[in-house]
């Protein structure tokens, strides 16, 4: 899975100028392997995303924080469940439920180097 995550390159790093990409730094162990605390990764807040997508939302139980989850599965009511790489240490939809699309803040499309 780490493979699955493309390194951004110049262009999508330039879109971070004009507002159209927003850096995200990753905290804690949850999406082990594809991503470890640390990492820093591009954001698009306009992107499509799908199940499968990794994305990055707001904690819908702790109202100022963000987290970086996988998009697991969507319900046919159109919540979306999340889930990290790293099921053993993953707070994550299996804990509060599946979310509301006004929650994802933005899918991940690169890793900085």
């Amino acid at each position: 899975m780490e493979n699955e995550l493309p390194e951004a390159n110049l262009y999508e790093v330039a879109l971070v100028f004009f507002g159209y990409r927003h850096k995200y730094l990753c905290e804690g162990n949850s999406m082990l392997p594809t991503l470890k605390d640390g990492d820093r990764v591009l954001v698009d807040r306009t992107a499509e995303i799908a199940v499968g997508d990794i994305v990055v939302a707001r904690h819908p139980v702790e109202q100022n924080s963000e987290l970086v989850k996988r998009i697991a599965r969507i319900n046919e009511h159109g919540h979306y469940f999340l889930v990290g790489d790293n099921l053993e240490d993953s707070n994550d939809s299996r804990h509060f439920g599946a979310v509301r699309r006004e929650y994802i803040t933005g899918k991940v499309v690169g890793r900085l180097s």
